[in-house]
């Protein structure tokens, strides 16, 4: 591994966030090299803490996911002296990042008009659901309720069934990687400038972008029916889903040349010239005997068997996997991707670490998830010079 400085190890972090959407923001700055200072509400702490905890568990893996690298402390900012702590922690801190619901923190007395006045040089951003100004700004955000306003909802499930969420928190991710992409590009104004800043974002508009192929199939080609299970949107494209297999499910995609790899590899070169499936918009409209064609050869072999024939042959597949698989995929392992830990208070348990890489090494967490409070004390020592009875005071008045 490199010893080499990394790119943010000069920048504080006062981490207000919860949940899914902004502690993954804040875990990526970690890996970048920023000293995370996660602030929490005394004896409640951020509400993913509880999520899937095991009995005698101090906290869940879904915490300890997102989580790496931070140092956690105790502070009510509800509390008059709360708000004088906080500030005091601002003239020293680069950014100050936030999701609470828009509004929250000028409630509080602490947005950004005042923390600026604390600190020129700030940084802050915030992550709403909507938006900090529109007419639904106010609205409570989560994951799935976004998803079905952003129109996610609308265009996944089977043709004819229900609308459905997409399994994975699409929204959160999403809207965790604008913000961190946004507190980049903050720090580097700032540093410019030698002025702070505020930036935002928010869950919905973080996700207009990934539904630019319905968006397409709809402009472009009218179509109107978008919810295509597995398929491509608007049926444009064939083949495109996912085939039974012996063992579980392969996904195909082929273009007109790779429909010709496949026909070729399905021992049935003649599929190829022939007028039902001669154009992709021939194969399209046949979709339903593209598919019974392909589905008829996949199910007579192993997933491992077909995507061995579809790599070699370089048409698009991908093994339909469990989650088990993924966790223990040798490609993810090799790369540094997931790494096994043995976590103080959780034990063994694999984690994922940052995507980013520098100079192509892989990440490594510099710490685990922090139990709630863990580094109160040492902080306010360090920080203030307070001394053990005045840090006791400090928690007997609910401060800390």
């Amino acid at each position: 591994m490199s010893n080499a400085p990394l790119p943010l190890d000069d920048i504080r972090v006062l981490d207000l966030t919860h949940y899914y959407h902004g502690p993954y923001a804040t875990m990526l700055l970690g890996y970048l090299g920023a000293e995370v200072i996660k602030i929490e509400m005394p004896g409640v702490g951020d509400g993913m803490r509880p999520l899937y905890r095991r009995a005698g568990q101090p906290f869940g893996i879904p915490f300890a996911l997102m989580n790496s690298n931070k140092r956690a402390i105790t502070l009510n900012l509800k509390s008059d002296e709360g708000k004088e702590l906080f500030k005091r922690m601002v003239r020293k801190a680069d950014l100050v990042i936030e999701n609470f619901e828009a509004g929250t923190m000028d409630k509080l007395g602490l947005g950004y008009s005042v923390l600026r006045e604390v600190n020129p040089m700030i940084v802050y951003a915030c992550g709403t659901g909507y938006g900090i100004s529109g007419p639904n700004r106010s609205l409570p955000a989560f994951d799935p309720v976004v998803q079905a306003n952003t129109g996610i909802m609308a265009i996944t499930g089977e043709i004819g069934g229900p609308p459905l969420k997409s399994g994975a928190a699409v929204v959160d991710l999403l809207g965790a990687t604008h913000l961190f992409a946004a507190v980049l590009a903050a720090l580097r104004q700032r540093d410019r400038t030698g002025k702070g800043l505020m930036v935002e974002t928010s869950l919905q508009e973080s996700t207009l972008a990934s539904l630019s192929t319905h968006i397409g199939a709809y402009y472009g080609i009218g179509a109107r029916q978008l919810r295509d299970g597995n398929r491509a949107a608007g049926g444009a494209l064939a083949p495109y889903n996912a085939y039974p297999a012996t063992d579980g499910w392969i996904m195909i995609l082929a273009d007109h040349s790779r429909w010709h790899k496949l026909c070729a590899v399905m021992g049935q070169p003649e599929l190829a010239d022939d007028p039902r499936f001669a154009t992709m918009a021939d194969r399209a409209k046949n979709r339903e005997e593209v598919d019974r064609i392909i589905s008829d050869w996949t199910r007579t072999q192993t997933r491992q068997q077909v995507m061995d024939t579809m790599a070699a042959n370089d048409i698009f597949a991908g093994i339909v996997k469990e989650l088990h698989e993924v966790m223990t995929d040798p490609h993810l392992h090799e790369r540094g991707t997931l790494r096994e830990i043995d976590h103080p208070e959780l034990g063994p348990m694999t984690i994922f670490t940052s995507p980013l890489r520098l100079n192509g090494q892989p990440n490594v967490p510099r710490s685990p998830a922090p139990t709630l409070g863990r580094d109160t004390a040492e902080f306010y020592a360090e920080e203030f010079g307070y001394t053990p009875a005045e840090i006791a005071a400090l928690r007997d008045r609910k401060v800390i």
